[in-house]
């Protein structure tokens, strides 16, 4: 690894057993959903399955049900520790590799019937070619991203106070879309689906002002608190409604697949 990617494989070590707190926390059915279309669309079951940048194994134990061999990998080892210990929990195996995007697709060739990217921040749309060396000639690339979520308390805060944008990621079809363009002047063949979660969760009101205030000026800090007298109204909790768009792209290259 170079000096950039160890520091991103810091901040992801650093940050993976809380992000693996939130990720057992949250019960929303997004890896079952997966596999129904997954399945559904008869690109599961597979023989080599390739989860690329598997963070802390929302998505391998499905996948690793799923496939004669499973291999994960992330620039993160604690998270790389997590997805094993997923793994371990439900009596499944996967091979672990912890390289970068960059380095892993520059290793010896070995070739996946199936390669699935939740989110992947570290992949770009002309990563194409990089991807088809690494499927079999009849291999599917699945891309998974969230394209739109709502919370109908909190998103009252985003209005109210624009400059949160800037520390809240705010998902919009975008990024999908880019891919799904690219794929078609490459000659990548599409299926895709969008799978829509509506859920209630509770909402803190002094979890919410403490995630807030240090964001604000006093000023704002001020409103906020008015805000937040006006809407919880006294109450130490109150429940919120939500919903998360998930959207799946799987890219089959017709013709056979050009080299690097």
């Amino acid at each position: 690894m170079n000096s950039e990617d160890r520091d991103t494989a810091a901040q992801w070590d650093d940050f993976a057993a809380e992000y693996y707190a939130m990720q057992q926390a949250d019960s929303l059915p997004l890896a079952s959903s997966v596999e129904q279309w997954l399945s559904a669309q008869k690109i599961l079951p597979a023989a080599q399955v390739l989860d690329l940048g598997s963070g802390a194994g929302r998505f391998s134990p499905m996948l690793a049900q799923h496939a004669q061999q499973l291999t994960i990998t992330d620039i993160s080892g604690e998270m790389l520790d997590f997805a094993q210990l997923e793994l371990h929990r439900q009596g499944l195996t996967a091979t672990t590799v912890q390289l970068p995007w960059d380095e892993f697709y520059r290793q010896p060739r070995h070739q996946y019937d199936v390669i699935f990217a939740h989110m992947a921040p570290f992949l770009q749309v002309d990563d194409f070619p990089r991807l088809a060396a690494l499927l079999t000639p009849t291999g599917v690339f699945v891309l998974s991203r969230i394209v739109s979520r709502t919370d109908a308390i909190f998103d009252q805060f985003l209005a109210a106070f624009p400059t949160l944008r800037v520390d809240y990621v705010v998902e919009s079809p975008d990024i999908l879309q880019q891919w799904q363009t690219k794929g078609r002047q490459d000659g990548w063949s599409q299926r895709h689906t969008q799978l829509t979660f509506d859920y209630s969760e509770e909402i803190d009101r002094d979890f919410l002002h403490d995630e807030l205030a240090p964001l604000l000026t006093v000023s704002q800090q001020n409103d906020l608190v008015v805000m937040l007298d006006r809407i919880f109204q006294r109450r130490a909790t109150i429940m919120t409604h939500k919903t998360l768009t998930l959207g799946i792209v799987a890219f089959t290259l017709t013709g056979g697949h050009f080299r690097l």
